[in-house]
């Protein structure tokens, strides 16, 4: 059965949390069919029923402990050996976690994680910055999709970075990769980030997942490829863009967005809150300035954002400014500025799914080193989070969402 560790105290009533295990017997036989024997059906439930507890370290020893087992040398069978397809599993969760989640204003949000490692065998390590250490580490960084709405946010698909030190084509790097089980076409060149961005988010778009706008940081807001593909594909957008990205404008020329914000005028900026956080609403100044518009008819728009007070130094004056931020937009015509705003702010909800990925289904605390074993721990681990995210859309009362303010 379940433990009390599926969700936080005094979330669900008794009656609830007793039948958590019967929902969650109804997911993984759901997907009994993903796994050709018997044995991997009781090692997914054994695993997510870990995940999902209040074990502590949520390594494969642990959760062999916790599932009975002598060893973790079913649970590493289960990842490294067993016959099944992780891809078909994260499709079935995929659209799981969409059915429990979707609304009006649900979205699609690309973003990177990093999990620190030692030593250089584990597929994909190498000396890289990544976000969670804030600095460059030896560690192993990956790409996640996450759907959100009002009803909740959970991760949908997963694609492993591999930088340069894991592209060649010596014999020796053939030998390293191999040795992982690194499919050569990954092995040979760098898919960047905003190229495993694109692939999960053509997997959503051919899988009809329903959302209104694509939501990503500069990394993947700067790619011009990217954003290209996404307008070929009338797919509405939202990204960040660094201060000196380079924007089309109607009349054919081009202007830099920190050029244009510099041209706005002070009386256009609009004091609006984009989504609450946990200190209250988070307020910024906001401004939108019309740009060309796309071929296919959709309007592009920069809107940029000023914080109230200041709160950044200039690095050449050291004096305290106020933080600009910049988003370029893809939108369907007549687009208002709140509607832009309020897409703006549910970037946030990707931070709170990686920390309830990582808090809560065990998502950073794998110890496996091969590529086909990741792949499958991790979806295992989003399988879990959803389950998780599901249960509290169905069981929780939601706030009621505000109405968009208008301008």
């Amino acid at each position: 059965m379940l433990t009390l560790g599926v969700v936080q105290t005094g979330e669900l009533n008794e009656f609830e949390i007793r039948s958590l295990d019967g929902e969650l017997e109804a997911l993984c036989a759901s997907v009994d069919d993903v796994f050709a024997r018997p044995a991997s059906r009781e090692n997914l439930r054994a695993m997510v029923r870990g995940l999902l507890s209040e074990v502590p370290r949520k390594n494969l020893w642990q959760l062999a402990e916790f599932a009975g087992h002598p060893n973790p040398d079913r649970l590493q069978g289960f990842l490294a050996k067993a016959a099944w397809d992780a891809d078909e599993l994260r499709d079935r969760v995929r659209a799981y976690a969409v059915a429990a989640l979707v609304a009006d204003d649900a979205v699609l949000i690309a973003d990177e994680t990093g999990d620190i490692k030692k030593g250089t065998k584990t597929a994909g390590v190498q000396r890289q910055y990544t976000g969670t250490a804030g600095r460059i580490e030896n560690a192993q960084v990956s790409v996640h999709l996450s759907y959100g709405s009002s009803r909740g946010r959970t991760l949908i698909d997963r694609e492993l970075y591999l930088g340069r030190a894991w592209a060649g084509t010596t014999a020796e790097h053939e030998h390293r990769c191999a040795e992982q089980g690194i499919p050569p076409e990954r092995a040979t060149e760098v898919a960047t980030k905003p190229e495993l961005a694109r692939r999960m988010l053509e997997r959503a778009l051919e899988a009809d997942v329903p959302f209104t706008y694509f939501l990503a940081d500069e990394a993947y807001g700067q790619c011009r490829a990217l954003r290209a593909w996404l307008e070929e594909r009338r797919v509405r957008y939202v990204l960040a863009i660094p201060k000196n990205e380079v924007l089309p404008l109607p009349d054919g020329r081009t202007r830099q967005a920190r050029e244009l914000y510099a041209l706005v005028p002070e009386e256009t900026f609009e004091r609006r809150s984009c989504a609450n956080g946990a200190k209250g609403p988070r307020e910024y100044d906001w401004a939108s300035v019309q740009l060309a518009p796309t071929a296919e008819d959709f309007e592009r728009h920069l809107l940029i954002r000023r914080s109230t007070v200041p709160n950044k130094k200039d690095k050449k004056t050291g004096a305290l400014v106020r933080e600009i931020a910049y988003f370029l937009c893809h939108t369907h015509p007549g687009v208002t500025l709140a509607e832009l705003i309020t897409a703006a702010g549910q970037r946030w909800m990707v931070e709170e799914a990686f920390q309830a990925a990582k808090g809560q289904a065990g998502l950073d605390e794998h110890e496996v080193r091969k590529w086909c074993s990741w792949y499958r721990h991790t979806t295992v681990c989003i399988l879990a989070m959803a389950f998780l995210t599901a249960v509290r859309s169905r069981h929780i009362p939601t706030q009621p969402t505000p109405p968009v303010p208008q301008p």
